[in-house]
């Protein structure tokens, strides 16, 4: 009896054994398949919820590692620990896994971006797209997208897109069950553009009951899905697509000054490097162009921009023509927390003027930049001529905060010295950086 006795306590040992190495693998198991995130930035605001609007609940460190449990609107809805849950701008963290990609809007982060026939294809591209533009992606395949292009297709770098979480779809969508009720009497809906359509459902291929004009402002029902229910001034209802329009608090809609960031590690910067392609800009003394410059002080400041956790676009990043409509639009289409535009002065006749000056148009949205700006500039061994008001285009169109900066004559034998020089462009970069970390305070 006894050994029998032995022999079955031996194999409930092993029992227990073995289910504790299986509910080990298991827990690995879920640990190693977890969607985990890191952080980017030096510091990151973790928010109540998915918008900068949200007050800040708690801070996290670069290097950090956060589970994601949700995703809104490019937010990623993260757990601080058992008990705590928060919010924080995809574009400060790093994934470690890549999701499916399917039909999923994106944004195009820099003009002059050409997209191809086939994939791995480099030249005689078949368009080129704009900073801002919305793209639908299909799939993802040796770091290329595949995107819808007119009745066909078409494949684009996949670094020169940044998804959102938005989703194109041709099918009706009737279920409201993620109708996320607010209080209509707090909130408006303002429209980016003319001619934006209201629809009878919330669905890209519903009927339209009307379109709407820039700056219509509609009153806010509720949100279904990726649309917002609305109410018009003569009492029509419909849908309106989220992306096509800005949700604004109902108090503060007529402020001529647009919500920005509160911390430089959240904001969306475009950088405007003046000139390019067919557009040479001013002459050196010694011939050499104003655009290759104008591109190599926006690539350094763009550089310590993203290493300071911003989120950096370029109106273009290579010698590529883009006109002018297209750069403010970029702006306005990334509702950017602040656009700076990039260029180098030049006299009439040569070596008649010196130093730098930083220009704006609209005093109440530019001026705080502009000022902020012009005093880092001074740290340069250029004179800086101040602060004037500039009718530019890039500035004159654009909606968001936004500034033009001469820096430096470079028909000017003296600041030519400087223009060319790393060292310079480095002490524009960084005087760039620092007014932009005050701006955002």
């Amino acid at each position: 009896m006894k050994p029998f006795l032995h022999k079955v306590w031996r194999w409930r040992i092993l029992i227990i054994v073995v289910l504790a190495i299986m509910t080990s693998i298991g827990a690995t198991f879920v640990l190693a398949n977890s969607n985990q995130v890191v952080v980017q930035a030096n510091v990151l605001n973790i928010r109540k919820g998915p918008g900068l609007a949200y007050d800040v609940t708690a801070q996290v460190n670069k290097g950090q590692r956060l589970t994601v449990i949700g995703e809104r609107n490019e937010w990623y809805e993260v757990r601080l620990s058992n008990t705590e849950v928060g919010w924080v701008a995809s574009w400060l963290i790093k994934n470690t896994e890549v999701s499916a990609t399917s039909n999923q809007i994106g944004l195009v982060n820099a003009g002059a971006t050409p997209i191809y026939a086939s994939k791995g294809q480099t030249t005689n591209p078949l368009a080129q797209l704009n900073a801002g533009d919305k793209i639908a992606v299909l799939y993802q395949e040796d770091g290329w997208y595949q995107i819808k292009h007119d009745d066909s297709v078409a494949w684009i770098a996949q670094d020169k897109v940044k998804l959102t979480d938005q989703v194109e779809s041709d099918a009706k969508t009737t279920n409201t069950g993620n109708s996320n009720a607010t209080n209509s009497s707090d909130q408006v809906v303002v429209v980016d553009s003319d001619g934006t359509p209201l629809r009878a459902e919330p669905n890209a291929s519903a009927s339209v009951v009307t379109t709407l004009n820039a700056k219509d402002t509609l009153t806010y029902v509720k949100t279904v899905n990726q649309w917002y229910q609305v109410k018009a001034s003569n009492g029509q209802t419909g849908y309106v697509a989220s992306w096509l329009v800005a949700l604004a608090d109902k108090k503060t809609q007529d402020d001529t000054m647009p919500k920005i960031a509160s911390n430089l590690a959240e904001a969306t910067i475009v950088l405007d490097p003046g000139h390019g392609g067919s557009d040479t800009g001013a002459l050196s003394g010694s011939n050499q162009y104003e655009k290759t410059y104008t591109l190599a002080v926006a690539q350094k400041v763009a550089t310590k921009l993203r290493a300071a956790g911003a989120n950096v676009v370029l109106t273009r990043s290579n010698d590529s023509f883009v006109d002018l409509a297209p750069r403010a639009q970029a702006s306005n289409k990334l509702k950017a927390d602040a656009f700076i535009s990039l260029h180098f002065d030049s006299s009439e006749n040569a070596n008649e003027a010196s130093g730098v000056t930083t220009y704006y148009y609209h005093n109440n949205r530019d001026k705080k930049l502009a000022d902020l700006i012009s005093q880092q500039l001074s740290n340069l061994p250029l004179d800086n001529r101040g602060v004037e008001f500039g009718n530019f285009q890039v500035l004159r169109d654009n909606e968001r905060p936004a500034v033009l900066l001469e820096l430096g004559y470079i028909n000017t034998k003296k600041d030519f010295s400087y223009i060319q020089q790393n060292d310079y462009q480095n002490k524009v970069a960084s005087d760039v950086v620092n007014a932009l970390t005050s701006y955002f305070k």
